[in-house]
Order: C-alpha cells, then sequence, then structure tokens
C-alpha cells in the first residue's frame, strides 16, 4: 500500500513538473500579437471665397487601432479600427451632433505571406503596398482593396531593386461589369552613404469600367472630375466622361545637412486616356525630423492636378476641396512635445479650380498621440 501510494505521489509530482515545464517553454498565444494605436485632434479653420458663413472651423478627431497577429513564420495577418463614416480617404469625424456617439469602422482587414526572401503576397483591405513618396495620385488615408505581390531584389551592396503588382475591386455590381484597377510599379533604390537615399521608379494604375458609370462614393459630385448628365427629369444622373490609365514617375533624394536630415521628392502623373486636362504634379521639401522630444521639421509641397490626371475620388482633398483641377501651395510645421506626443501646423493655399477658380484657405492645428 505503501509503495502504491508513493508510485502515485510521484507519478502526480512528475506530471505537475512536466507541466510547469511546458508552461515554461511554450510561449502564451497573446505573445505573438502587437497591439499599437493612436488619437489625434484637429483645429481646423477653412476660407472659401464666394461661400456663404465663412470661415468654417471645425474641431475633429481621429482615433485609430491596429492589432497585428503573427502566425506563423513569414505570416501575419492585421485589422485595423478607424474612426470614419464612410470616407474613402479621410478617418477624421466632425465633432457635432450633440455629442453622439462616433463610428469606428474595419480601415484594414488582410494578411501578409512571405513567401520566400524578398517575396511578400498579400490580400485583403490593407495599407497601400505601393511606393508612395507622396500624396498626389492617393490620399494617405485610402486603404485599397484587393491582392498584390510585393518583392525586393539585392542588386549590389546599397542598391536594391523594388516591385508592386496588384488587383483591386473598386465596385462589385451584380447585373454590369465590375469596377476594377490593375496596378504595377518598379523602382531603384540606392543608399551610397549611411543618410544618403536617392529612390526613383514608375508606376501605372489602369482602371477598368469608369466611362460611362455613375459616379463612386458620392452620387452628386466627382471631387473634380469630368462627369456628363444621363437620362432626364427624376432619373437624370452624373456619370464619369473619361477612363483612367495614370501613368506616374517619381523620385525623392534623401541627405544630411549638419547632422539635419533633408527629404525632396516629387511625382509626375499622366492620364493616357483622357485628351486634355491629363496631366498632374506635386513637388516638396522637408528639413528636420520631429520624432523624439525636442525634434522639429519644417516643409512645404506645391501640388497641381488637372481636371482628369487621377481619378478624383482618392485623390487628397482635405486641403483644397477637390482632389482634381486645383492647386495649392502648403507648408508647415511640426515640432515633437515627446516621443509620443507632437504637434503640427499647416497652412493651405489653395486654387479651387484651375480656370476662374476660387480661393481656398484652410488652416490646421494637429495634436496627436501614439501608444
Amino acid at each position: 500500500m505503501k509503495s502504491s501510494k508513493l508510485a502515485i505521489a510521484t507519478l502526480a509530482a512528475a506530471v505537475l513538473a512536466s507541466g510547469a515545464i511546458a508552461q515554461e517553454t511554450k510561449k502564451p498565444w497573446t505573445d505573438n500579437l502587437t497591439m499599437k494605436g493612436d488619437a489625434r485632434y484637429r483645429y481646423q479653420s477653412s476660407d472659401e471665397e464666394g461661400k456663404e458663413g465663412q470661415p468654417r472651423v471645425q474641431h475633429r478627431l481621429r482615433a485609430r487601432l491596429h492589432l497585428d497577429a503573427r502566425i506563423d513564420d513569414g505570416l501575419r495577418a492585421g485589422i485595423r479600427l478607424v474612426t470614419n463614416n464612410g470616407n474613402p480617404i479621410s478617418d477624421y469625424l466632425t465633432m457635432t451632433d450633440s455629442f453622439d456617439d462616433k463610428q469606428f469602422r474595419i480601415d484594414r482587414a488582410y494578411f501578409d505571406w512571405n513567401v520566400a526572401e524578398g517575396l511578400n503576397v498579400l490580400a485583403g483591405k490593407m495599407g497601400q503596398p505601393w511606393i508612395s513618396v507622396s500624396d498626389l495620385i492617393f490620399a494617405g488615408d485610402m486603404n485599397p482593396e484587393g491582392a498584390a505581390v510585393t518583392t525586393s531584389l539585392a542588386l549590389a551592396e546599397g542598391a536594391t531593386l523594388l516591385a508592386c503588382a496588384g488587383y483591386w475591386q473598386l465596385q462589385e455590381r451584380s447585373e454590369a461589369d465590375d469596377t476594377t484597377m490593375l496596378s504595377g510599379q518598379i523602382a531603384l533604390r540606392l543608399e551610397p552613404a549611411e543618410k544618403n537615399r536617392v529612390l526613383a521608379g514608375a508606376s501605372i494604375y489602369s482602371y477598368d469600367t469608369i466611362a460611362g458609370q455613375r459616379l463612386l462614393y458620392d452620387p452628386k459630385k466627382s471631387f473634380g472630375n469630368t462627369t456628363r448628365e444621363v437620362g432626364a427629369g427624376e432619373d437624370k444622373y452624373l456619370v464619369y466622361a473619361n477612363d483612367f490609365v495614370v501613368v506616374e514617375g517619381f523620385a525623392q533624394i534623401e541627405f544630411n545637412v549638419n547632422d539635419l536630415p533633408v527629404v525632396i521628392g516629387g511625382q509626375y502623373a499622366v492620364n493616357t486616356e483622357a485628351d486634355s486636362n491629363d496631366t498632374a504634379y506635386l513637388g516638396e521639401i522637408r528639413v528636420g525630423q520631429a520624432q523624439k522630444a525636442g525634434q522639429w521639421e519644417v516643409g512645404y509641397q506645391y501640388r497641381r492636378l488637372e481636371k482628369d490626371s487621377v481619378f478624383s475620388v482618392f485623390a487628397e482633398n482635405t486641403d483644397t476641396g477637390n482632389g482634381t483641377n486645383v492647386e495649392a501651395h502648403i507648408p508647415y510645421i511640426r515640432y515633437a512635445v515627446s516621443q509620443a506626443l507632437d504637434i503640427k501646423v499647416q497652412y493651405a493655399m489653395a486654387t479651387k479650380g484651375l480656370t476662374n477658380g476660387k480661393d481656398l484657405d484652410t488652416f490646421k492645428a494637429d495634436f496627436s498621440i501614439k501608444f
């Protein structure tokens, strides 16, 4: 009896010990999750020539929460929630409507599979997988839906070839052709010395089934693109007048001057499907880098987009009122109070309408915190 009790006690001790060892060696599933987010308050004042009730003052907010799961070596998935009312290019909500609760929407839901070294496959609703030196063609908050392949290949020391190709779903229709987009991009990145980098490349964004289709997102506003009316009376509606195959060239150079980082970049785009008003270009410069406490940066951007140069529903318009048919000078300054908190002040001087346009001045003060 004593021996059997001793055996049972020994077995129990062994089981408990093995469980303790397993607990020590096996990581909990939560170790594979990372969470990050940010919150921003914006004071915005805009003054449009000839419009009543100007200047218009808005208090706005943006909040984002991102969850990233590393499922296996080379495989991860991400989900991000943001404040948004359905706008495809802006996640800011205006403080109004008697303290009502604000909406959160799924901003990203995707997987990213590292198939081989330098080769990734992505699918879902994701951040822009292509290289964007700035926001001439797509606003920074725009997150495409579809699938993409990205690759990077080291050609030599300090020289890397980058490429991206994708298929994107814009509008599904049950009884007509879908509106889709194919994208392709190739770029060369050179790093001849520490803190010095040169990037240059070309892109193509080819939309299918745009001309003759009803306006996307807002049926009454094209955000700059040329439209035409179809139907009559109460059945009248607006459609796009042109198709879009946008070809882009871009370049960016980074260097230091007395340990002060400087970035100069530009984009040039042409819509090969438009007969006129088909060109857009942008140039910008940034001096300094506001990342750590006490650091600052100043920048300036010039942008000019003709009516049908890019697909305007996805182009940045919060500074210019429209995505295309605009011109703007946009200086700003940013200061990092700490690594988590920064303040940015910007003043955009825009012309809304390149022919007989109206002046639109927009002041923004952003207070952002990251966690």
